[in-house]
């Protein structure tokens, strides 16, 4: 039992240390878990990362009868400790709230958008973000994550009809957030990603992006948003400077090791791409899209039966099928190329408009790849904010049609 209460503790922890990292402020906890005869006791620590000192310290000791319904407890006044620790004179700089209550669906909906496994994960981080926001209307952080979540759903799982009103919420969850905190960087970093995927405007993107980069020099996420966001515009030193303050500030987050990945997959450094991938998948292995950028990463390399078996894992369908289209035929089997490219088509329509043409220009059939591109363009297919970098589309680059669609996206 102490052992499991131990595990439910560094729970705790893990929390916390988002809790500081969604402030900006470098505070952990620490603490120990100790059992004596039936009762467990437990301490929490909180110690400032910058001087090491404690800045609050509690003990919770209960019987083990009661341990499992004490966790809630220890979660509110760890955070409740925390906000008061941090309050920052300026709360246009963070977003913050005075609300436990509101706070802890925040770091709830967090957790579970960091997941990046499922629909069902994503709609929960949705609602537990509503919820914050609910709770205290005026929560700029709430209404950035809001609008981040609507985003990922729009692009991954949303219905051809559903992603304009989507991203138009999107987009003005993240207005709202600047509006009640003007010098939150999460804010204008999360406007820049809904303007780039919900919008396709690359040359709107620019400015809340380039924004974001001057106020969150300390926020990994931010920053890692910001470098994506360069690599896919051509900006390579400032995505590949700004990863590596990244990477230095959050070493534990998966999702900074797949966007690591990616922004060396978008400078065309296969072999580079995928360690931070097997990085990620190792610290999440149901990490979406991580099984897919390695398998893409073998494939331009001629490995392409290494490449079957790693898109073989990639959780997402669209982007599965659409892989093996491309690395079935490669290999030489037509049928089973066919297949996945059939199976693409039903199950997902025109939300796969990017994917269907990925797969037609290594096939050779130019002019129905331009087609499709021109059809994702019309109905927004966020895929194609990978269009100006991305190796599949290369046959299509002596297209005049397909500079006309980079063109209208922004990227040149």
């Amino acid at each position: 039992m102490a052992q499991a209460s131990a595990s439910k503790f560094r729970d705790r922890q893990e929390d916390a240390v988002t809790i500081a990292a969604a402030l900006g402020v470098a505070f952990l906890l620490d603490g120990s878990v100790r059992r004596a005869g039936n009762v467990v006791r437990v301490t929490a620590d909180l110690v400032d990362g910058t001087t090491g000192f404690s800045r609050w310290s509690q003990m919770f000791e209960r019987g083990l009868e009661d341990i499992f319904a004490v966790q809630s407890e220890i979660a509110r006044t760890v955070a409740s400790a925390l906000a008061r620790e941090v309050a920052p004179e300026d709360e246009t700089a963070t977003g913050a709230t005075t609300s436990v209550d509101a706070y802890d669906a925040y770091l709830r909906g967090r957790a579970l958008y960091d997941l990046s496994v499922d629909e069902a994960s994503e709609r929960a981080a949705l609602a537990q973000f509503d919820k914050a926001i609910e709770i205290d209307p005026d929560y700029a952080a709430a209404h950035a994550a809001r609008s981040r979540s609507l985003t990922a759903i729009a692009n991954q799982y949303g219905e051809v009809d559903e992603l304009a009103p989507l991203y138009a919420a999107a987009i003005a969850a993240a207005r709202r957030a600047i509006e009640l905190a003007p010098g939150l960087a999460d804010a204008h970093s999360t406007l820049g990603f809904t303007l780039f995927q919900g919008q396709l405007d690359a040359r709107a993107a620019r400015e809340p992006f380039d924004r974001s980069r001057e106020l969150g020099a300390g926020e990994a996420t931010v920053l890692a948003r910001f470098s994506l966001y360069c690599a896919r515009t051509g900006r390579e030193q400032d995505a590949a400077d700004a990863m590596e303050r990244a990477l230095v500030l959050d070493k534990l987050n998966p999702l900074i090791h797949r966007a690591a990945g990616a922004i060396r997959y978008a400078a065309r450094d296969w072999a580079g791409s995928m360690p931070p991938m097997r990085q990620a998948l190792e610290m999440n292995p149901r990490l979406s899209r991580a099984h897919a950028a390695i398998a893409e990463a073998l494939l331009m390399q001629g490995q392409a039966a290494e490449a079957r078996e790693e898109y073989r894992k990639e959780p997402l369908e669209d982007v599965r099928l659409a892989g093996l289209a491309i690395v079935e035929r490669r290999l030489g089997d037509a049928a089973a190329a066919r297949q996945a490219m059939d199976d693409l088509v039903a199950h997902h329509g025109d939300r796969s408009l990017y994917q269907q043409a990925q797969v037609l220009a290594q096939w050779g059939e130019l002019d129905a790849a331009i087609d499709a591109l021109q059809r994702a363009l019309r109905v927004g297919d966020s895929g194609l904010i990978y269009s100006r970098n991305d190796p599949f589309l290369d046959p299509l680059r002596d297209d005049p049609r397909f500079a006309q669609l980079l063109n209208a996206i922004g990227f040149v």
